[in-house]
């Protein structure tokens, strides 16, 4: 329901804001800052969190990452010096690649795609020829250990981590701006399109894996787990083959959605930036490559934290986002909702089946799921360490919206309307407005 939402109102508001621009039509400023802060606060989460994987997936495969001069502790995790080293290195050389423009870093986005297909194609072959239908069974069973007590708590413990896997579809939305010449009515469909593929990828993975081996051992294996097992499969040459082939396609993975979250995530604030939600920092596009600058820059300091940071808080992060996510999907989907009343005749080039009753369905679901992921005792409960974070971003949120109000009347609404759907205008005209 959440990805029909926004396959019907991408199309229809092709703008770099994406969901401020929708809740902005259909609530007003409020709403709409409501809506792109929570977003952000997914979309920049990710950042550091992706950092956090990637060095430590690094870590098992130059083992001298993990050794040397610790810094630190944090969570519970080492912070050694030539990890953190690689790290920003690593972060620093994705950031330039999108400093110089979405071109460059969509090519980049293309070559890990296909490689992850390849990769995680190859390895589901090789598992489901040891698929044995015992491996799965029993279903579920409580383990030592484990949080969750009932079949129905441990559906819940995942479902709060599903918004975070589940994202990318939403960044679409953020990319449209700059998709000159794609047909609208195609952007809804690639969005629909993105979701189930990302359903149909885990299923497949989590099936063929499954079957392969009994999970009441595969869940001892060490990290990096899935490439142990395909060791453990074939052994030999090819399970050497198979676990580092599983490796590069995991990390493959990871640089996708950093790079695409970087990409989503500064060109949402740009949209905010524009519409006078944020400080005029954040509408600023560098004067060359015409990449949002201020967004860019928010997010880099995001991304340059991640390697500070340890695999300790790769949960609460996971959470964190999954809570940012929810607020945001809700927020479109209550968009739609009010905008079948309040403007009815909007061109909408692709329709969502159902109409406002899917459109209502995502809503209650998304605040279902909030709740899940911000009550105290509930399988989806980020923490206090989340919890302090999601507060912490709340807290820089208020701040912002304050400060700026000043900055934020000087224009009229008609204006500020105007800004965030300059992207409809005639290319000309944007042009002329940006100069």
């Amino acid at each position: 329901p959440v990805a029909l939402c926004y396959a019907e109102l991408t199309p229809a508001m092709p703008v770099a804001g994406g969901v401020i621009a929708y809740a902005y039509k259909a609530m007003g400023t409020k709403m709409s800052f409501v809506s792109g802060w929570f977003v952000a606060m997914a979309y920049i989460s990710i950042l550091p969190w992706e950092a956090i994987a990637i060095n430590n997936i690094l870590a098992f495969i130059f083992p001298t990452l993990s050794t040397g001069t610790v810094l630190y502790t944090i969570a519970g995790s080492k912070i050694y010096l030539n990890a953190l080293i690689v790290g920003l290195i690593i972060a620093f050389l994705v950031i330039l690649l999108n400093w110089r423009g979405v071109q460059g870093a969509a090519k980049f986005q293309t070559f890990l795609t296909f490689f992850l297909i390849f990769g995680s194609a190859l390895c589901v072959i090789f598992a489901v020829m040891k698929a044995n239908p015992a491996n799965i069974q029993p279903i579920y069973s409580m383990m030592e250990g484990k949080s969750h007590t009932s079949f129905l708590t441990g559906v819940l413990t995942m479902l709060a981590l599903a918004p975070f896997y589940y994202s990318g579809f939403d960044t679409i939305p953020q990319g449209a701006e700059e998709a000159g010449g794609v047909d609208p009515k195609s952007l809804g469909k690639v969005i629909i399109g993105a979701l189930l593929s990302a359903g149909t990828f885990y299923i497949v993975i989590f099936l063929s894996v499954g079957f392969s081996h009994p999970w009441q051992d595969f869940i001892t294996f060490p990290k990096p787990a899935l490439s142990n097992l395909m060791a453990a499969l074939y052994g030999g040459a090819l399970g050497q083959f198979l676990f580092w082939l599983s490796l590069a396609a995991t990390l493959a993975g990871l640089f996708t959605t950093w790079n695409g979250f970087f990409i989503a995530g500064s060109r949402l604030l740009l949209g905010m930036g524009r519409a006078r939600l944020l400080p005029s920092f954040f509408a600023s596009v560098h004067p060359k490559y015409h990449t949002p600058l201020g967004g860019s820059i928010f997010c880099s300091i995001a991304m340059l934290a991640g390697p500070f940071l340890g695999i300790g808080l790769v949960d609460p992060l996971t959470i964190l986002g999954s809570t940012g996510f929810v607020v945001g999907w809700g927020m479109a989907c209550l968009s739609a909702v009010i905008l079948y009343k309040k403007a009815p005749d909007m061109p909408r080039p692709y329709r969502m089946p159902g109409g406002v009753a899917t459109a209502w369905t995502g809503t209650i679901v998304c605040a279902l799921m909030f709740l899940n992921c911000v009550i105290p005792g509930l399988p989806g409960y980020m923490g206090s360490i989340g919890m302090s974070f999601f507060v912490a971003w709340c807290v820089l949120g208020l701040v912002f919206y304050l400060t700026t109000s000043k900055y934020r009347a000087a224009i009229s609404e008609e204006e500020r309307m105007a800004e965030l759907f300059r992207a409809s205008r005639p290319k000309e005209a944007q042009q002329d407005a940006a100069g």
